[in-house]
């Protein structure tokens, strides 16, 4: 064996462990979840049985299914907006170097690094109906009126799930658009300053245009984590009342530890790994167009 050959083995020995883990931890769990996607199984028995594509004809008609699809929708819709719109107004704050922007920006980023679990725990207790903190404060001072079940009336549960995912998450989205502010130029500032620009022009046709990568960066991630959002609402509501805050990943616990039916809840897992490959093809033709866009720029 040359000396070229065996330093080409030896390369493939190092990256040997991480392909194995990869296979272990990921592709075969993918590939198995797929195969019991067609059999009837209670996800204990030893036995299974193949029923096709049944699993997936009776999750493409629960009407569960269609109420996941609309949780799924607007709650992506609204988080990633409103997540967007604060966190650019924030950042655009802090940008202008205001007496202790470092503090505030670190207090803005801080419930993004708090787990959700306990962030859900928190609200919990703020929205419980009873003795919550906020239907307390609301009678305290006299807004009786304003009291509500804030996660127990099914057309105020997702709307509350939505602040909470909004008020953990804006600070991320802050931090996104900050550090790419830093990045523009300020002569290009200065250019648009001399030529008469206002504050207001600058921002929507310098800022706004500029941060388009974060734009699509934060609206691929935005949509890749409401699908495989789980910790919030099921802390919260464990998708109640009434199927008003189910999500994909809530409805793939209950289906598989609660309903015992590991056949359809691995079905509903295919259906939502394709759409999580529908968003990523959109991110990359977005990237696509983006980079072709700079190269025309250039």
């Amino acid at each position: 064996m040359n000396i070229k050959r065996k330093q080409e083995l030896q390369n493939y020995l190092f990256i040997l462990p991480i392909v194995i883990l990869f296979l272990g931890i990921v592709i075969y769990p993918l590939i198995y979840n797929i195969i019991i996607s067609f059999y009837d199984w209670n996800g204990i028995s030893i036995e299974k049985v193949f029923n096709g594509i049944e699993n997936y004809k009776a999750i493409l008609t629960d009407p569960v299914f269609k109420k996941i699809v609309f949780n799924f929708v607007v709650f992506a819709i609204v988080t990633i907006v409103v997540q967007a719109f604060f966190g650019m107004v924030f950042a655009s704050i802090f940008a202008r170097k205001i007496h202790l922007s470092g503090f505030y920006r670190i207090l803005f980023y801080l419930p993004v690094i708090a787990t959700p679990t306990i962030v859900g725990n928190v609200f919990s207790k703020i929205f419980e109906t009873n003795r919550g903190y906020l239907n307390g404060f609301l009678h305290l001072i006299g807004l009786d009126s304003l009291c509500q079940q804030w996660i127990a009336d099914p057309k105020l549960a997702l709307g509350s799930v939505i602040f909470v995912n909004i008020w953990q998450w804006t600070g991320y989205s802050m931090l996104m658009y900050y550090a790419n502010m830093m990045n523009i130029p300020q002569s290009v500032y200065e250019a648009a300053t001399m030529d008469g620009a206002s504050a207001v022009q600058q921002f929507t046709r310098i800022t706004f245009p500029l941060l388009r990568g974060t734009h699509y960066t934060l609206f691929i991630m935005g949509m890749l984590s409401s699908l495989k959002c789980f910790d919030i609402p099921y802390v919260l509501t464990r998708g109640g009342p009434n199927y008003a805050t189910e999500f994909f990943s809530t409805y793939i616990y209950t289906k598989s530890f609660d309903m015992f039916e590991q056949g359809e809840a691995s079905a509903l897992t295919v259906i939502m790994l394709l759409i999580a490959m529908l968003i990523t093809a959109v991110q990359l033709k977005l990237y696509f167009r983006n980079d072709k866009d700079k190269e025309l720029a250039g």
